[in-house]
């Protein structure tokens, strides 16, 4: 009985331990999502289909942060939270999208972008919390509360009814099969902690992102930037509740300078021929357009076979027109979303 005492605790402190630093990479996502928009949110439509048990934990974190914005004075009522993003959970499963892969009919969901996806979530969120909100207004009599809340602590607490899995609610992962997708964003989070301390010589710069960092809520990554910048004698006179004149100005620069950072310090393909198309791209007086060689991007470490398959990907992702010439041309929207372009490893 010991033996097993002792491994379930070891396993329920694993599966804290991965919860917590999902937890601490999903905040630095966010600070991502700031970046380059609904481009880098960790889930589609898509990967709730096809991807339930990777893609349902950032699902989760996203309707719950949500919720609690919605909620307002309710935000810290687990049981609110609990119905609000339950609403939402329930809504998808009805439909056949968590996890229906082809074995459900397509939605009109999974025809949306990215960006109408997220927006039918969050529109979905804030209609279940201010129904939520109405209800709780017209449970105005005191001894309503008082059962209300004697009955959370009894036998009535809704959530007994409940029966979830040690490992989180389905289809969350265990923490063995979860690990490997942790390890790849505590990659991400490293990189982008080395390219915001790169701001140190632009201080103003600096302080608008730990400014960010902070209403993001990114704590932990906070931290260990302004540690690492005070050993290294880097630290500025800010703090991350100091304000700045022209706080937007500097915001912008600084974002500008951590999505090439990104670039720089990523190993995909199709990112590293995003960032070469941005550094070589020349502007073609007469079409107002930029060009770069084919051949031009083929150098180094890159052959032309990993050129034609990046430059494809990136004509899939909507960013290029290109059909195998021997000149890629790019036109001056392009370019900007170029450089704005960032994808996981």
């Amino acid at each position: 009985m010991l033996i097993f005492s002792k491994f379930l605790s070891d396993r329920l402190y694993k599966c804290i331990l991965k919860r917590h630093l999902y937890a601490k990479l999903q905040a630095a996502r966010r600070f991502l999502h700031a970046l380059y928009g609904t481009r880098f949110m960790p889930f589609t439509a898509h990967d709730l289909r096809y991807k339930a048990e990777e893609t349902y934990p950032a699902l989760y974190a996203h309707l719950s942060r949500h919720a609690q914005r919605f909620l307002g004075s309710l935000k810290f009522d687990a049981y609110e939270l609990d119905v609000v993003v339950g609403h939402v959970v329930e809504q998808l499963v009805r439909m056949g999208l968590i996890g229906g892969g082809d074995k459900t009919p397509r939605t009109a969901l999974d025809d949306l972008t990215p960006a109408q996806f997220y927006a039918f979530l969050n529109r979905s969120i804030k209609n279940k919390a201010i129904d939520r909100l109405r209800k709780r207004r017209f449970q105005v009599s005191s001894a309503a509360e008082f059962e209300s809340a004697e009955g959370l602590e009894g036998d009535d607490n809704p959530l007994n009814d409940v029966t979830e899995s040690l490992w989180g609610a389905p289809p969350f992962a265990t923490p063995e099969e979860v690990t490997l997708g942790l390890a790849s964003q505590q990659e991400l989070r490293g990189m982008l902690k080395h390219c915001i301390q790169t701001l140190s010589v632009a201080p103003r710069q600096l302080q608008a992102v730990l400014m960010e960092l902070k209403e993001f809520d990114a704590v932990d990554l906070l931290q260990d930037v302004v540690e690492e910048l005070k050993e290294n004698n880097a630290v500025t006179a800010f703090g991350a509740d100091t304000t700045i004149a022209h706080a937007s100005q500097h915001k912008d620069h600084a974002h500008k300078k951590l999505r090439h950072c990104l670039q720089e310090n990523s190993t995909h393909l199709t990112v590293l021929i995003a960032l070469r198309l941005t550094e070589y791209g020349v502007r073609s007086t007469p079409s107002n357009e930029f060009v770069v060689e084919f051949q031009a991007l083929a150098q180094g470490d890159l052959a032309a076979s990993d050129v034609q398959a990046g430059l494809k990907e990136l004509v899939t992702e909507g960013l290029l027109d290109w059909d195998g010439d021997a000149v890629v041309r790019i036109t001056s929207t392009q370019m900007k979303r170029l450089a704005r372009f960032y994808k996981d490893e």
